[in-house]
């Protein structure tokens, strides 16, 4: 008792006792509530809500004819029909169905959960799945192809009902008419009208860019081969062959420098001479050679042969003639008569080589001889010109000579001859402003002149005739050359018109 008695009342004792009470009821607590939150755990709220899981159903779309875009509430499901649809969830739905050409269609659907729902659907029941063309032309009762189809028994001016969609070649067919055709697109329900103008070619055959394979419309030049081809220069496009089916192009041979044609030549052994802003090149249907480093400059203007088989070049820094691979420069260094700014060459069948030039008149070579004609010099002609866009020296020796109007400077233009020595102005029975292109020379000793405003042929004045752009559709008033092939036909070329073939049965 004595040792409890002392325990008891002892300070540190009794202040260890306090402790051991508080931390004991601590403990107590924490244990209490434990338990209370094991026993409430199903009660507790986690922050979750659990959705319900969705159900989905399934949709077959198939159509005549196939191929549909299908669309559900206006999303493209990247399919076509015939094709199934998955994972559309339960309800209504509304189905589009959309092709490039063909009538769209949409439809209000329901769909149930595990189902597969089918929905098919005949385009060609409904008349607004097809289309209607309406088909005129100038001139009238010309046959209709729909890709390469004869339409039996149809001609033009005609409604064609219950067309198919999809693309089309519409083309139109006349007798003495060039067919037209045309690629459209026809969509489901349509109404198209379809109107085309059908070019007369009773007379005449135009071919340009748009209705041919020619590179180019603005031509400068067209002469004709012993195998019938038509060798045709341009401005823009360099140099081009046709043989009457075929367009060859030259402009990337890699040898021909200048797109600019400004003479072509084709000599009695068949050799093309090719004269350009860039130079001179021939061709022997093998090769091509560059002969432009035996020129005084690299721009040659134009070309002739003469009756001994002499080429000669005119460039603007004088003449050169060619013989067996031998060139010979002449200038008025050694000629004493303005040999420059050549603009033309024409060889008489007695020998003599006329040079037109820009600036001082034409120039007459015969056997060393050399004789300067300039308006200057004569009384009768002192009002023209000395520009000299084109000559030619006909069959009996007579020289026609186109002079080129100089307002700025007060000279007229016009045409002059040289018969023999006697030069004189020519005056046609026109009624318009003579504007002369180039000459040609006929096996008929017919000399054509490509005009502004069309193509006039000349023997004398008695026996000449027009051919104007408007009423032979040569698609341009400005002609630029004239040559006849060998079965008889003209061709025309033109600067923005193309070529047109004028059928000999029209001359």
């Amino acid at each position: 008792m004595h040792t409890l008695n002392h325990l008891a009342i002892h300070p540190v004792w009794q202040m260890l006792y306090r402790q051991f009470k508080i931390m004991m009821k601590k403990i107590l607590s924490c244990f209490l509530i434990i338990i209370s939150l094991v026993s409430c755990e199903k009660d507790v709220f986690t922050g979750l809500v659990e959705s319900p899981i969705p159900t989905y159903g399934k949709i077959f779309v198939s159509s005549n004819p196939g191929g549909y875009k299908i669309f559900i509430d206006n999303k493209n499901m990247g399919v076509v029909s015939p094709d199934t649809v998955l994972y559309l969830t339960e309800g209504q739905h509304k189905l589009n169905l959309k092709h490039d050409f063909y009538t769209d269609t949409t439809l209000t659907i329901s769909v149930s959960k595990s189902d597969v729902k089918t929905i098919s659907i005949d385009m060609l029941k409904n008349p607004r799945f097809f289309a209607t063309i309406n088909l005129s032309s100038i001139p009238s009762a010309a046959k209709i192809y729909l890709n390469d189809q004869l339409i039996n028994n149809v001609a033009t001016p005609a409604v064609i009902r219950n067309i198919y969609p999809g693309t089309f070649e519409v083309k139109l067919v006349k007798k003495e008419c060039r067919a037209d055709s045309i690629n459209i697109v026809i969509k489901g329900g349509e109404f198209t009208d379809i109107q085309r103008i059908l070019e007369d070619t009773s007379r005449t055959v135009s071919y340009r860019t748009n209705n041919s394979k020619i590179s180019s419309n603005v031509l400068s030049k067209v002469v004709v081969d012993k195998f019938n081809n038509k060798w045709i220069g341009s401005i823009d496009r360099g140099l081009m062959k046709f043989d009457g089916n075929n367009w060859t192009s030259y402009d990337n041979t890699g040898v021909i420098e200048g797109f600019r044609i400004q003479d072509i030549l084709v000599d009695k052994k068949g050799i093309v001479w090719v004269a350009t802003i860039r130079g001179l090149f021939n061709y022997d249907g093998i090769t091509w050679k560059n002969l432009t480093n035996n020129l005084p400059s690299n721009n040659a203007t134009a070309l002739e042969e003469d009756s001994f088989g002499n080429i000669w070049i005119g460039t603007p820094d004088g003449l050169v003639k060619y013989n067996n691979n031998s060139f010979q420069i002449f200038t008025i260094a050694n000629t004493d008569v303005p040999l420059k700014s050549i603009s033309s060459i024409s060889a008489s069948s007695n020998g003599d080589v006329w040079i037109g030039t820009s600036n001082d008149g034409f120039i007459r070579y015969n056997t060393g001889r050399w004789t300067l004609f300039n308006t200057g010099m004569k009384d009768q002609l002192s009002g023209m010109s000395n520009q000299i866009n084109d000559l030619i020296a006909d069959n009996n020796g007579k020289v026609l000579i186109f002079h080129e109007s100089l307002p700025t400077e007060g000279k007229a233009g016009g045409l002059s001859q040289v018969n023999g020595t006697f030069w004189s102005f020519v005056q046609l029975p026109l009624l318009f402003s003579l504007e002369v292109s180039s000459f040609y020379l006929d096996d008929k000793n017919n000399i054509w002149m490509a005009i502004n405003g069309g193509l006039i042929r000349y023997n004398d004045p008695s026996s000449m005739k027009v051919y104007d752009s408007d009423t032979y559709r040569f698609f341009s008033n400005q002609s630029s050359s004239f040559c006849i092939d060998l079965n008889g036909d003209g061709w025309l070329t033109t600067s923005g018109g193309g070529i047109t073939k004028i059928k000999k049965s029209s001359f």
